[in-house]
């Protein structure tokens, strides 16, 4: 989902599941989600990505679990 707020910003949100099956009939679930906001005024911009997923090498344990956040500055001349 995007929505525009004006020219110059706008914001987003995505999630994703997947769900893979291991040995035998034990399934494990993997979720993503994301926020992302971009600001562009004239030849600049940056945006701003925060990212969650649970259980990324779907394994239960907690260590499989990873956040970031990315930060990106683009000037064009």
């Amino acid at each position: 989902v995007s929505f525009n707020i004006n020219d110059d910003l706008s914001v987003s949100y995505g999630e994703v599941e997947s769900l893979k099956k291991n040995t035998g009939s034990v399934k494990t679930l993997m979720e993503a989600e994301s926020l992302q906001i971009a600001y562009t005024m004239g030849g600049a911009s940056i945006k701003i990505a925060d990212t969650d997923v649970t259980n990324a090498t779907y394994s239960t344990a907690a260590s499989a679990d990873k956040d970031g956040m990315t930060l990106a500055l683009s000037l064009a001349f």
